[in-house]
Order: C-alpha cells, then sequence, then structure tokens
C-alpha cells in the first residue's frame, strides 16, 4: 500500500526526510506548481540515497485555475467589497492602465472567453477560505462581491464550480514538468483535474510526439470536479489509476456530497482490482497543526481501506507540517491494523 509525503519545505530538512522514509513513507510526491526543477532534483537525490527503492510521482497541475503569475500585487480585500476578476489575455490588455481604473481587478491563469463562457455563481479562492458571489459581467469583467474576504496575491489556487475545461490543452508547464520526469526517472505521473479520458490521451500523446520512454511510468487520474466524477468510468480504463483529491472535490462540489462522489468512484475502481486507487488531503489536519488525531479521522482511514483504497497522500502533513515524522508512523500502524 502507498505511503505518500508530499515535498515541501520540511523535507529540505535532510533528517526529516529519512525520518519519514524510514518511518514508512514509499512514495514522495514532487508537485511541480510548489518548487523549482533544481530544488526538486536535489531532494530526488537525497530520497534515492536515503532508499533507492522508493518511488517518485510527479504531480502536474492540469488545468487548475489560480490567481494569474502576472498578477504584480497583493491585495488584502474586505467582506462586500467590489472585486473584478478576468483572463490572463483581458489583464495583458489592460495592464498599463489599472492604476488609473481605481478597482480592485484579478487575472487567472485561464483565457477570458472561458471565464465568460457560462454565468457562474461563485469564486473560491485558497480552498474557498476566500469566497466571491459574482453579479455580472461588465466590460469583459465577472464582477463579484466579497463574502468571506482574505489576502490575494500570484499563485493563490482558486475554485469555479463547473468551469468548462474541455478547451484547456496540455500546458507548457506540465509538459515541462514531464520532461524533467522523464529524464530523471519518475514512476508515476500524476494529471489533476482529469475530467475526460482525453485529458489522459493528451499526455500519452505528449509522450509519443516527443518520442519519450513512457513504457515504465504509470499515470493516475486526479479526480477533483464533478464531471471527474460522472466520466470516471471512460477515465478509469485509460489510466493506471485514480487519485480522489479532496482538497478540490470539496470546493469544486460541496462537502456534503463528496462522501457520495467518493463512494462512487471507489465502486466504479473496484471492478478492476489492478487499478491503484488513492485517497489525498485531509487525512490528519489535526496532526498537521500539532494536535492528536480525532476519531473521525482515523474512522477515514479505517474505512477507505476496507473500501478498496491502495494508498493514501499526505499533503501537508509532511510539506509543512508540525509532526511529519509522528504523522507517518501513525498513519503506516493504522495500515497494518485494518488491512487485513
Amino acid at each position: 500500500m502507498y505511503i505518500i509525503g508530499t515535498v515541501g519545505p520540511n523535507i529540505k530538512d535532510r533528517t526529516v526526510l529519512k525520518g519519514i522514509i524510514d518511518s514508512g513513507v514509499n512514495a514522495l510526491r514532487f508537485n511541480f506548481i510548489h518548487g523549482s526543477a533544481t530544488e526538486f532534483l536535489e531532494i530526488l537525490k537525497k530520497a534515492k540515497e536515503i532508499n533507492k527503492d522508493i518511488e517518485i510521482i510527479l504531480d502536474l497541475s492540469g488545468t487548475k485555475v489560480r490567481v494569474s503569475n502576472n498578477f504584480e500585487y497583493i491585495y488584502k480585500v474586505y467582506d462586500d467589497e467590489e472585486i473584478y476578476f478576468c483572463g490572463e489575455d483581458k489583464y495583458s490588455e489592460i495592464k498599463n492602465n489599472i492604476s488609473k481604473m481605481k478597482i480592485k481587478i484579478i487575472p487567472l491563469n485561464i483565457e477570458n472567453k472561458i471565464l465568460n463562457e457560462k454565468d457562474y455563481k461563485q469564486i473560491g479562492i485558497k480552498d474557498n477560505t476566500m469566497i466571491f458571489n459574482v453579479i455580472d459581467k461588465q466590460d469583459g469583467f465577472t464582477r463579484a462581491i466579497t463574502a468571506k474576504g482574505g489576502i490575494i496575491r500570484k499563485g493563490k489556487g482558486c475554485n469555479i464550480k463547473n468551469l468548462e475545461r474541455k478547451t484547456i490543452l496540455l500546458s507548457e508547464k506540465d509538459k515541462e514538468a514531464i520532461n524533467w520526469g522523464i529524464i530523471n526517472k519518475v514512476d508515476i505521473v500524476c494529471q489533476s483535474f482529469v475530467e475526460y479520458k482525453e485529458d489522459i490521451k493528451q499526455i500519452k500523446s505528449f509522450f509519443y510526439e516527443n518520442k519519450l520512454n513512457e513504457d515504465k511510468v504509470k499515470i493516475w487520474a486526479k479526480i477533483e470536479t464533478l464531471n471527474g466524477v460522472n466520466n470516471i468510468k471512460g477515465i478509469l480504463n485509460e489510466s493506471d489509476g485514480i487519485v480522489i483529491g479532496r482538497g478540490d472535490l470539496i470546493p469544486e462540489t460541496s462537502i456534503e456530497d463528496t462522501p457520495i462522489y467518493e463512494e462512487r468512484i471507489l465502486k466504479e475502481a473496484n471492478k478492476n482490482k489492478e487499478k491503484d486507487i488513492i485517497i489525498a488531503t485531509h487525512l490528519f489536519n489535526s496532526m498537521k497543526i500539532g494536535k492528536m488525531p480525532s476519531i473521525s479521522e482515523v474512522e477515514c482511514i479505517y474505512n477507505f481501506i476496507k473500501s478498496g483504497a491502495t494508498g493514501f497522500i499526505l499533503a501537508g502533513e509532511t510539506s509543512i507540517g508540525k509532526a511529519p515524522i509522528k504523522t507517518v508512523e501513525f498513519l503506516k500502524n493504522l495500515i497494518e491494523k485494518y488491512n487485513y
């Protein structure tokens, strides 16, 4: 069973890296939206020195929406404040005039036509810790009122329910990451926000067109939207496994519907015992902040194991958490106790 530790600031410390590997981590997740190739290569080499058999997982950003890296400001946004959202192309057009416009404009890393394609009700930032209720469209902008404010800076993740992602192609950043992964012999490529089997076919086509040796590389599909849930059968047929990405599935759908979607995914995935079924995020939020695990967290691990899960991804628990080694030890002990 996979115990996957996510690379982050904690892992730069060799002692912590060795500690989580010795305690049970058998795969490391490199999330290419949060780190540089140079930095990751250094950590990869250290990990292989500690355990040459540890598997390496390359996590791509896929169609994840974020505040654009072209955004040069840091805004503190207050409840009931009016905010304008737009795509990167629209932002580039008006960039030189923003200071004169006297409004707060947030560019997202998608084309403006995608943002304007449907009438979206809400935009969330940073796992919905900031929420903006859409009022209308105005001069190519999406105008919203702040329901829950906070600090907005470039790179922050966004969630827009039912966003039309079909026209978003494999990004240049993902292509660069795949090239890096093949060169450095990663074991698994995990694509985020997979909604259709074609999303996995795009990656396979990129391998083929660039004559990359992908024979030994697994491709996992991360399910984080309702479209992904609804198309799970086709996605499973095209991929080597799936990751239930609860960190985004919750804000992309709803917290009360997420267990229903998890059950649907697990039932379909269990029809093929060769497929990996990985559970990601919100495993031990308590331990991440230095507290004891809760009974609901423990029950969650038990229920997922009994439902056919073949592994777990620790995200913030290992990358930035206060007790990464203890968390890994605890998860390993639970797996050994429940996996009978």
